[in-house]
């Protein structure tokens, strides 16, 4: 990478070549390249504060303080180039063990002569009287009768181990004259070399490792700013900042895109033996590498897992490791680890020289961690030291299938994946726990038949000891299965299932926790049922037996839905942010979470119209196709998938999303989700005006045609019925059949306002003004209309007229004409605004930037259009987002495909 540096010169000031040649005749042993400062490494990057600060001239003293890999060399010799192009005389020599005070006197007044001054006389130790200390002080006294400034910088200061040599550059500090200045680049400071003087004077700076570390900004420019946001983060995560990981892992990229194997692995190994560890004792670096193997730790895991006493203080005194200790955590924990890239050389020299040793540190850690409750860390470390039975063990002390309701599903899931199937099939509990698994990853088929080989009769009948704990783990698991396994909710099954969950809360044996994940199934059981206040009686009560963070996220969920339904608009959006907020603290790696508090939010904007913020959201539908998700997770899901796009006039693009989701719940056996899609299904070929088409499709489900069975909450979820009524009245309205759907439309806006549904009550109002519409019948049409102005004011829900503003808007507006002054002309008002907005569809205006990124969008890359526009990654990635934002969609396919319906792009693009 060529350097970013405006004021390069292509040349250095002119070299005593004269000098150099007296000196190679006199003295053949010299070396130059230990007095030339080194040429820029490829790929330098400028740094320019960092080198303003490094300056020597702006000070006595300056030391580049840190371990190898971070830099210093590639600093002190930027800082002396720039001085010499400046007309500095500065010298600069790299030392080295075989710096006796003999050689280091000469090397010293042959780094001066090279830099320019008269010291060339000095440099035959023939001719030279009095022994090193008399050839330095001339040194010195030519330096002094200088009236500009000079500056000697000495490179891998911590190499030079002859007393007497350290005495050297100790008079130079001390005695040299004040027109000179010093520069050190070391990882120590050498015992003799006093600098505390200068620092107590404030002639001396210390630039460290925290100095040395690159920013994210740098980071960025040393990959020539082209990594993406996500890689970006990585490799600042990976690297912290540590110059020599960057180089490796550029080196890496560059050999792989060449075509080579990209393998940096030796490289790593010959540099950190060589550069980091020679120096070590056996000893010590046995140490060194033995914390290869931990992910963390901190004084008290040391010394169980390691048995030996001030193993942190060996550890901290360790100059070889300083700037490769990262701190975890807060400051306050006192946990460390050491470098990714320092403890993956170590952990793979351990298992290389001592295996056995490799397996029971590992093992160690294990059980040090597991009573530490870091499960996941301790089962990982078992099954690193080769013992898989061990991390079962864990997993089961830590509560098998309970881990799931104490710690979420991401990392269940995780815990899971690391148990062997010999293991699991070792244990019943474990079978049950791998059920739960393969249900939460929405395998659902294999859950099934594995509960099939786990199911004891007997085991429900006991009351204490082991037969009741595996009952109880039973429970839940079954319970996960009916959430996201789709057992229609008034089966045999699932009431067994709610009849026996009820007993359990009732159970003086079982322990707080377990008694909380309880009561928050019957929560979820009594809302789905549309029995809100039973449902926040037991979110209550599981909130203050359990409170753990899953509880916490889910409990906000649930309560904001149940506040959404309700009509408590500001409620629920208080409850989706605190949701959200505790998912991505928490529970960031887990996706359905998080697309849950997404979605959940986007529902809201949908329903009150906030047309320019209902973007379909990013990672839903593959949520659903890829993950397990409970029910109402499901609905949500669905309902915002495909409202958006009716909202944007898509409807044939719904009914495909529709199709593709009704297939892939019916090949998994979910037959609540199948109930579900199949209905809206329904209601969007009505929409779509393919009424025969929707008659077949409610035949070929077996959906309801009696009202009753329709808004039954017994045997269906609320979410369900919602969805068969609706379909139902808007298939009898388009087919005439006026009397059916008014009957249908009466009891399900009763049981809309006996169960406190507000929104599907304005569902249900939205499609009466439409059945009315069509039946002719105006004064019927004013009062639904009217009824539904009054519930507006106070839950601004204005998708369900929206939606069916084809139909209603010359209502709205002829009660608007007929009432200016009623107390419901203000809502009015608002609702035919809406509509109108929504009937002209989306008019994003674009920025012209944002259209020459879209134009050259289809064929080239996104690296391609940033170079062709001369933007970076990250610049083509802004303006892809705002296009998103202002199109309606969630990714660069759905992009394309609707700026080709709106003509933004040709067709044959």
């Amino acid at each position: 990478m060529p350097p970013d540096d405006p004021g390069d010169r292509a040349s250095e000031a002119p070299q005593d070549e004269g000098g150099a040649s007296f000196a190679a005749r006199s003295l053949p042993w010299l070396l130059r390249q230990k007095v030339t400062i080194p040429d820029r490494v490829a790929g330098y990057v400028h740094r320019a504060e960092l080198v303003d600060r490094a300056m020597p001239t702006r000070r006595r003293l300056t030391v580049l303080k840190a371990t190898a890999g971070f830099g210093k060399t590639t600093l002190l010799a930027e800082c002396c180039r720039r001085l010499r192009q400046d007309g500095v005389a500065t010298a600069y020599i790299s030392l080295d063990e075989h710096d006796t005070p003999d050689t280091l006197d000469t090397y010293i007044a042959f780094a001066c002569a090279s830099a320019g001054l008269n010291t060339l006389g000095i440099i035959d130790v023939g001719k030279a009287v009095g022994g090193p200390a008399n050839r330095v002080a001339v040194v010195v006294r030519e330096i002094q009768s200088l009236d500009r400034p000079v500056v000697i910088a000495f490179d891998e200061l911590e190499r030079l181990s002859h007393p007497a040599s350290v005495a050297i550059l100790d008079f130079l500090l001390q005695r040299g004259p004040s027109n000179l200045h010093l520069a050190f680049a070391c990882r120590r400071i050498p015992d003799g070399l006093n600098v505390a003087g200068a620092m107590l004077e404030g002639r001396m700076e210390v630039l460290g490792t925290e100095d040395l570390r690159f920013s994210r900004g740098e980071v960025a420019r040393f990959f020539d700013l082209g990594l993406s946001r996500r890689t970006l983060g990585e490799e600042v995560s990976h690297s912290a900042g540590w110059p020599f990981a960057l180089r490796i892992s550029r080196n890496s990229a560059e050999r792989s895109t060449a075509g080579g194997d990209g393998n940096a692995e030796d490289i790593v190994s010959n540099w950190m033996e060589s550069r980091l560890f020679a120096q070590l004792g056996k000893d010590d670096r046995d140490l060194v590498l033995d914390l290869g193997l931990f992910g963390w730790f901190d004084e008290g895991l040391l010394g169980e897992t390691l048995r030996s006493s001030n193993t942190m203080r060996r550890v901290q005194s360790m100059a070889v490791l300083e700037g490769l200790l990262e701190r975890v955590g807060s400051d306050a924990t006192g946990s460390w680890r050491l470098h990714a890239l320092a403890r993956e050389h170590c952990a793979r020299q351990r298992f290389r020289e001592d295996r056995e040793r490799f397996c029971t540190v590992h093992r160690r850690i294990a059980t040090a961690l597991e009573y530490r409750g870091e499960i996941l860390l301790a089962m990982r470390h078992a099954v690193t030291g080769g013992d898989p039975f061990l991390a079962g063990e864990i997993f089961e002390r830590a509560g098998g299938v309970r881990f799931w309701t104490r710690r979420g599903v991401a990392q269940y899931q995780e815990a899971n994946r690391l148990l062997t199937e010999e293991v699991v099939a070792k244990s019943p509990r474990l079978k049950l726990a791998r059920c739960a698994s393969l249900t939460l990853a929405g395998r659902h088929h294999e859950a099934r038949a594995l509960y099939g080989e786990c199911f004891q009769p007997g085991s429900r009948k006991a009351t204490s000891g082991t037969e009741y704990e595996g009952y109880v783990d039973d429970c839940i698991v079954r319970g996960g299965m009916g959430l996201y396994g789709g057992e229609p909710l008034g089966s045999d099954w699932m009431q067994t299932l709610s009849d026996e969950i009820a007993g359990l809360v009732r159970s003086p044996r079982l322990d707080p926790a377990t008694r909380g994940h309880f009561e928050y199934s019957l929560c979820v059981l009594h809302f789905q049922q549309g029995r809100f206040e039973h449902a926040l009686e037991n979110l209550s009560a599981a909130r203050e037996l359990m409170g753990t963070p899953y509880l916490a996220c889910h409990g906000e969920l649930l309560h904001g839905q149940i506040d959404f339904v309700r009509g408590r608009v500001r409620d629920a959006e208080s409850h989706f942010r605190r949701c959200r907020r505790i998912a991505r603290k928490w529970f960031p790696g887990d996706p359905v979470v998080m697309t849950g508090c997404e979605i959940a939010l986007r529902e809201v904007t949908l329903e009150t119209g906030r047309i320019a913020t209902a973007a379909e959201p990013p990672g839903a539908f593959k949520a659903l196709q890829n993950e397990g998700v409970p029910f109402g997770y499901f609905a949500i899901i669905v309902n915002v998938l495909i409202d958006t796009r009716v909202r944007s006039g898509r409807v044939d693009q719904a009914l495909d999303a529709a199709d593709m989701l009704l297939a892939h719940v019916r090949r998994t056996g979910l037959t609540r989700f199948a109930r579900l899609l199949a209905a809206l299904r329904t209601s969007l070929l009505v929409i779509a005006g393919r009424v025969g088409d929707a008659e077949r499709a409610w035949k070929l489900q077996a959906l309801p045609d009696d009202p009753a069975a329709c808004v039954d909450l017994a045997s269906q979820t609320w979410r369900e019925m919602e969805a068969v009524s609706e379909a139902r009245v808007r298939l009898l309205t388009a087919r005439g059949r006026f009397a059916e759907a008014r009957t249908l439309l009466l009891q399900l806006r009763s049981v809309a306002a006996e169960r406190s549904l507000r929104r599907l009550l304005m569902r249900a109002l939205a499609l009466a003004v439409v059945l009315e519409q069509h039946a002719g019948e105006a004064a019927a049409c004013a009062r639904h209309l009217t009824e539904y102005f009054g519930l507006f004011s106070d839950s601004p829900y204005a998708w369900p007229l929206v939606r069916e503003r084809t139909t209603c808007a010359k209502a709205v507006s002829t009660f608007l004409e007929s009432n200016a002054d009623s107390p419901h002309a203000g809502s009015a008002a608002s609702l035919l605004a809406a509509m109108d907005r929504a009937q002209a569809g989306p008019d994003p205006s674009f920025s012209e930037r944002e259209r020459e990124v879209l134009r050259r969008l289809p064929d080239r890359s996104i690296k391609e259009v940033a170079t062709s526009l001369g933007l970076s990654v990250h610049g083509v990635r802004y303006h892809l987002r705002k296009l998103f934002a202002k199109m309606h969609v969630s990714n660069r396919t759905e992009l394309l495909r609707r700026a080709r319906e709106v003509g933004l792009i040709p067709e044959d693009s």
